[in-house]
């Protein structure tokens, strides 16, 4: 069996193979003898018959049928179509993104007349990039290990999994990108020799920072532990390139007085002349960019010929680079290193061959440091590739068993253990961990939108045995378990993974305890299990995706009219006294708004309007929790310091009484910087606290409580 190692892009994706008898990867080159392929698909349409274009020939056709190709489709690998990134992509890009049909929440592209999914365009760009291999090779390509930007979160990485199943290939690993670039330099490294890489991976779509330990053991064989990473996932090369578009599409309107900015095919041949300007202005002080007839339309053709400096260039696009340097300094602060303590930078992708881009890595770590001795466009598909070649696949975890299963097996051939938590074995070793925390919408008295982390922020994966987290079952016997994944404790600012739902048998009592377990396996895939102590009750499922949708009137699952009446009796008087204690901490807009609120809670208290309860109750809840600056957050520290320790309930008093003072001073600038110290404080004594219910943000419904006495397993 033949395995290689794909770095599936945004812009361009790259095969690599490793060969055991050199002991190095090298690229291996598609049917148009390129090391890069174009991530593009297209649809061709001629005289009644369709031919599917992947590659460099569909990036010819989109020239003239933008709409019949898609571009950038990582962008909405696993994003359902109301994530505010997939709305900011429809913005952007020439093809049309759809909802999915029925209850299929995921994006949806339309190009040739037919609505596909992601994955499964990814899937043909996997499909020619395996097909070249195979032929280039002399031999069937079955194996791939993939990788992926380091911030992917659940979804993602589910959605490429798919998209190489659809392929018919098995997926040995799924990697992040800057951790394949960092096995790919550290092949040079000679035996006994340790290193601190920091990757600055710069793509054509999304933007990655890790931080690795490596070491090279005298016999060659390599290790690496991952530290830290963060990322963006809207912040690549695609947005240096749409910097210039946006200034062509101003020229075009300064000197025609039309506006070309939503012509698709202006959009398409802007991008492809920015892209080949920024290449120009890293050496020449100016160029040209030359569109002719670049846009026709209103009455005019528009021959686009404006000129474009180096110093213009970096006006537009420095912005972009100090976000990527903010970054940097922010993963370096949370993994308490400081510039000299890296030893290697490694520059990863092509956005990183801008010339302002790498001279500000330089500035920021010492050019020496920087390393220039691989190809940031092929770095990370070598890494990958000498990962193919060196898993010889995964050790059985259990204690009296060392058998070495194939990668793709569930469970161990020998014992029969559950290979969930097993690590791959090889040449080259691999400890990974997770740069954000997975977890669990809740609420924690009258504050909503809690995100509980389950598996914490830094966790080394595959887990040796699942998180587990107590609760109690309450309220309904339709329990919904919603997913997150993120670092915010506000859990709708998360990434929702999906939804595991589960109904308790009648035979089980309501507060009977339920035990709600998180584990990831080698390619970080998140398991959900709940299981009931002392039953058979036993329920193992993937978080599921859902379309939104409105609250059922079920008597059952919605609480009556009376109780809803005096839910908003409540958090009227709440926001009353809110005010009469806050009020001054308020400004004077957001008073504005919930003074509006509470007249509105008044009059339809007044009126009896049952079906206006629920939606103030919200709005008031919200104006408290969460749209009034200061006020909110001392509210909130108000609540943390109920139950704290003496220690920690003194140090978010004292740092109110700093904000407070800071702002009865009028120090905007320190009664931020006190807020943020609040903000933290008080976060830390949520995540001590137990939380006193669990349930789905969406809708009133089955609750899980932790009891008093539960202790986390």
């Amino acid at each position: 069996m033949t395995a290689i190692g794909i770095d599936l892009g945004t812009t361009n994706s790259v095969v690599a193979h490793y060969d055991p008898d050199r002991q190095e990867a090298r690229v291996v080159r598609n049917g148009e003898a390129e090391n890069l392929t174009p991530s593009v698909v297209g649809m061709m349409r001629r005289e009644g018959s369709e031919s599917l274009l992947v590659g460099r020939y569909a990036l010819n056709w989109a020239e003239k049928n933008p709409q019949d190709t898609v571009v950038s489709v990582k962008r909405l690998m696993g994003r359902d179509f109301t994530d505010a990134k997939v709305a900011r992509a429809r913005d952007r890009l020439s093809y049309k993104i759809v909802p999915g049909p029925d209850d299929d929440p995921r994006a949806h592209v339309v190009f040739g007349g037919r609505t596909t999914t992601p994955a499964e365009v990814s899937s043909a760009i996997l499909g020619k990039l395996v097909k070249d291999a195979s032929r280039n090779l002399g031999e069937e390509v079955n194996q791939a290990v993939i990788t992926v930007p380091a911030h992917f979160g659940d979804a993602q990485r589910a959605a490429t999994r798919e998209a190489a199943e659809l392929t018919g290939i098995t997926v040995k690993k799924i990697i992040d990108e800057p951790t394949a670039a960092a096995i790919a330099f550290g092949l040079d490294k000679r035996g006994g020799e340790r290193s601190r890489i920091l990757v600055y991976d710069l793509g054509g779509g999304t933007f990655d920072i890790s931080v690795l330990d490596s070491t090279k053991g005298h016999d060659g064989n390599a290790q690496f532990a991952v530290r830290k990473f963060t990322g963006d996932d809207w912040l690549g090369g695609d947005d240096f390139d749409l910097a210039v578009v946006d200034r062509i599409a101003q020229w075009v309107r300064q000197e025609y007085g039309v506006d070309p900015s939503q012509d698709e095919r202006f959009r398409f041949l802007a991008k492809r002349e920015a892209e080949q300007a920024k290449r120009v202005l890293n050496d020449l002080p100016e160029t040209i960019v030359n569109i002719p007839a670049g846009y026709t339309g209103d009455g005019v053709v528009v021959d686009v010929y404006m000129p474009l400096s180096q110093a213009e260039f970096r006006e537009l696009t420095d912005p972009l680079v100090r976000r990527t340097m903010d970054l940097v300094r922010e993963t370096l602060e949370q993994d308490g290193l400081t510039t000299s303590q890296i030893t290697d930078v490694l520059l990863v992708g092509g956005g990183t061959l801008t010339r302002s881009v790498y001279e500000a890595v330089e500035a920021f770590f010492g050019r020496e440091k920087v390393r220039r001795n691989i190809n940031p466009m092929e770095c990370v598909a070598l890494g990958a590739g000498i990962l193919a070649g060196t898993l010889n696949g995964v050790e059985c975890p259990a204690r009296d068993c060392d058998t070495v299963n194939d990668e793709s097996a569930t469970v161990c051939a020998t014992c029969r253990t559950s290979l969930a938590g097993a690590r791959a074995v090889g040449t080259t070793g691999l400890y990974e961990v997770t740069g954000v925390a997975m977890g669990i919408g809740a609420v924690r008295g009258s504050q909503r939108d809690v995100f509980v982390p389950i598996i914490e922020s830094g966790t080394a994966y595959p887990l040796p045995e699942p998180c587990t987290k107590v609760f109690q079952a309450t309220d309904s016997r339709l329990i919904r378990v919603p997913v997150y994944e993120g670092n915010s404790p506000v859990a709708s600012k998360n990434d929702e993974q999906g939804v595991v739902e589960f109904e308790l048998p009648q035979e089980i009592d309501l507060n009977q305890r339920v035990e709600v377990s998180f584990n990831y396996d080698a390619n970080r895939t998140i398991t959900v299990t709940i299981t009931v102590p002392g039953t058979d009750m036993r329920l193992e499922s993937r978080p599921k995706r859902e379309k939104p949708r409105t609250p059922p009137p079920a008597p059952v699952l919605e609480p009556d009219s009376a109780t809803l009446r005096q839910r908003l009796e409540w958090a009227k008087r709440d926001a009353e006294k809110f005010l009469q204690r806050y009020g001054g901490y308020v400004e004077d807009l957001q008073e504005m708004k919930v003074r509006r609120d509470l007249q509105q809670a008044e009059q339809v208290l007044r009126q009896g309007e049952s079906g206006e309860y629920k939606r103030l109750t919200e709005l008031l809840i919200d104006d408290m929790y969460h749209n009034c600056g200061y006020a909110s957050q001392f509210l909130h520290a108000e609540e943390a310091t109920d139950g704290a320790p003496p220690e920690t309930a003194s140090l978010i008093n004292e740092a109110v009484g700093y904000v407070k003072q800071a702002h009865s001073e009028g120090n905007r600038l320190l009664a931020a910087q006190q807020a943020r110290n609040l903000a933290n404080l008080v976060a830390q004594a949520y995540d001590a606290r137990r939380v006193s219910a669990l349930r789905d943000t969406e809708r009133f419904g089955g609750i899980l409580r932790v009891p008093d006495d539960a202790a986390d397993a």
